[in-house]
């Protein structure tokens, strides 16, 4: 791609609408970017407990395979679980995922169409047995094309801002260079809030600038649906029903499209409602109230649901500790600061309104949340449904050239950082059972392949051990990466055709 970035979306025309620069990125780049994550994510095949993904899938398992949701013959094998038997207090014996529905729900239909087809070694009868083989293929099918999609997606909108070459370097870093990858190979809610979420922005982006019809809507079923996988997103959600109804040229029309939004918004959330009715009793009651672990129920009892004053220890440990820092995993992600101010200048103001909106509501839930470290976690989770909203800003800092080449260099070593932690384990140790990780790149990263516990992947069925494991996955990256090149050459190459 041409050294010089393309013009970037500039301020508000005649029409009182920003104006539109033509993608001109071609077709099979962002097929080969959908390749490159979806086989990154699908390349490791993790074994052992999950504590969150199993209890996500456990609820899956009991709807196909048992009609109900209750999860009573998986219970004694989950960490994360409810137990609620009616309004009545007194003994309980019946349990259900403490989770929010809507990522069990998602997976569910697809567990359904291949059910008929599995062998019987991977839906064992005994619940004890361990499934990690049926976990692996649902996931894959689920969050990891969700995680696959939205990065060929989130380059295609990044197209319309910042040349060809840097859209893919951030759609790419987000990715594989951020903690967007290992949530995006496991049966996890974030990484597929966050998609959904920033979809929703996405389209609502293009009702703003082309008054497409139906969008405000599907943008809030979108968004909607984001809070029944995640319920702390609904702050996300309505900072998005903000944004359509102030970004509006007239106020007539922003109440049109935020009344769209809201009514796109319960249509999403309605599975989830549906569900905490039929389970607890009422609309809004959920499993975090009914949790039978009493550590984790003592800090959800702190504050509302968990969430009281941030703090300054949780500040740190989320953006520069090594123990969850961010900007320690992905130092790329600091670019935002000097592109939030490209942003505004680009006369994108209510986009960079929202996106400040978004990051700083996050982050001071992330800081004031009981359980920030998010336990057995790579980064802080729980703040990764706004981290497009952070990697977007990073487009417009690429405008000036040393800023993009230092960004480059971020993000092949973020990459790197992120690839090591999928071969070794994709989360970090909990610190409710090892107190001795403060910090896990050294700690426990390091550790492993110092002594050879690398995670199962695909090399491995081959024959291949150790690193050597790896070179499948290098060798087919490589070639990706070469298919993605020749693609923008070509493009750039061609008299008439956008950057």
């Amino acid at each position: 791609a041409r050294d010089e970035p393309a013009p970037p979306v500039g301020g508000e025309p005649a029409g009182g609408r920003p104006a539109q620069t033509a993608p001109g990125t071609p077709r099979p780049a962002f097929r080969l970017l959908f390749l490159l994550v979806l086989l990154t994510c699908a390349y490791f095949i993790p074994r052992g407990v999950q504590a969150n993904a199993d209890s996500h899938l456990a609820l899956t398992f009991s709807l196909v395979e048992h009609a109900t949701a209750r999860v009573d013959a998986f219970a004694p094998y989950l960490i994360d679980k409810a137990a609620y038997c009616g309004p009545v207090p007194g003994p309980c014996h019946h349990y259900y995922t403490d989770k929010a529905p809507g990522l069990s729900l998602l997976i569910t239909p697809v567990y359904l169409a291949l059910r008929p087809v599995l062998p019987a070694s991977m839906v064992p009868k005994d619940p004890s047995v361990d499934r990690f083989l049926l976990r692996y293929l649902l996931t894959i099918l689920t969050v990891g094309l969700c995680g696959a999609i939205f990065a060929a997606s989130f380059w295609r909108f990044a197209s319309r801002f910042a040349s060809a070459g840097w859209a893919l370097a951030v759609g790419a870093a987000y990715a594989l260079g951020s903690i967007a990858l290992p949530f995006s190979s496991l049966a996890f809610t974030h990484a597929v809030s966050a998609a959904l979420l920033f979809w929703a922005f996405m389209l609502l982006y293009r009702r703003r600038t082309e008054q497409g019809p139906g969008l405000a809507v599907a943008a809030g079923a979108l968004a909607g649906f984001a809070v029944a996988c995640e319920y702390p997103t609904v702050l996300i959600a309505l900072l998005l029903g903000a944004y359509a109804l102030f970004s509006a040229t007239r106020p007539l029309e922003g109440l049109k499209a935020g009344t769209l939004v809201a009514l796109g918004g319960a249509l999403g959330f309605a599975p989830a409602l549906v569900y905490n009715l039929a389970v607890y009793g009422g609309p809004i009651s959920q499993g975090y109230a009914h949790l039978t672990n009493s550590y984790y129920a003592a800090g959800m009892a702190h504050g509302i649901l968990g969430v009281g004053l941030p703090t300054w220890s949780a500040a740190w440990g989320t953006t520069f500790s090594p123990y969850r820092g961010l900007f320690i995993l992905s130092p790329w992600l600091l670019l935002a600061i000097p592109g939030f101010r490209r942003l505004w200048q680009s006369g994108l103001r209510a986009e960079t309104g929202l996106c400040l909106a978004v990051v700083a509501v996050y982050f001071i839930f992330q800081c004031g949340y009981a359980f920030w470290d998010g336990g057995a976690s790579v980064g802080p989770r729980h703040f990764l449904p706004a981290l497009p909203f952070l990697a977007f800003p990073v487009l417009f800092a690429g405008e000036r050239p040393l800023l993009r080449r230092l960004g480059m260099a971020l993000i092949v070593w973020s990459s790197a950082v992120m690839l090591l932690v999928m071969a070794t384990n994709p989360l970090f140790a909990d610190p409710y059972y090892v107190k001795s990780v403060s910090n896990p790149l050294i700690d426990q990263t390091l550790h492993d392949v110092a002594r050879g516990a690398w995670q199962n992947n695909w090399g491995m069925v081959f024959g291949l051990r150790g690193p050597s494991a790896l070179l499948p996955l290098g060798l087919a990256a490589a070639w990706i990466l070469r298919g993605m090149c020749r693609s923008l050459s070509a493009t750039t190459n061609t008299p008439g055709a956008g950057a």
